[in-house]
């Protein structure tokens, strides 16, 4: 199990890398979870979100890209529910290539 781990990692790290979307919000950056406000240059993550504090606003980014896979491919979730790779339904050793990836910003 921990090999599917490190692949599921390696493979979603490549798709990061490939996939760039989201936007930017004016405006001050929010609080953590202590109440304490972010800064610029401070980074969090946010569920399936890896999110950046800048001057005057903030952005987030899918950390792990929604994809489409071929058909007998069953998708892979961590903890949070995010997206992480597809493994072949009879062969969970065995990971998918996806046929397309896409990330949205919050």
């Amino acid at each position: 199990m921990s090999n599917l781990i490190c692949v599921a990692v390696l493979v979603a790290s490549t798709l990061i890398a490939n996939v760039n979307a989201g936007y930017m919000v004016q405006g001050s950056c929010p609080d953590d979870e202590n109440g304490r406000p972010y800064h610029p240059g401070d980074q969090w993550n946010e569920g399936c979100y890896s999110c950046t504090c800048s001057t005057g606003f903030y952005g987030c980014n899918e950390r792990f890209p929604t994809c489409t896979y071929p058909d007998g491919c069953m998708k892979v979730y961590n903890d949070d529910g995010c997206e992480i790779m597809a493994v072949m339904e009879n062969q969970a050793d065995q990971v998918c290539d996806p046929i397309g990836c896409w990330a949205v910003g919050k």
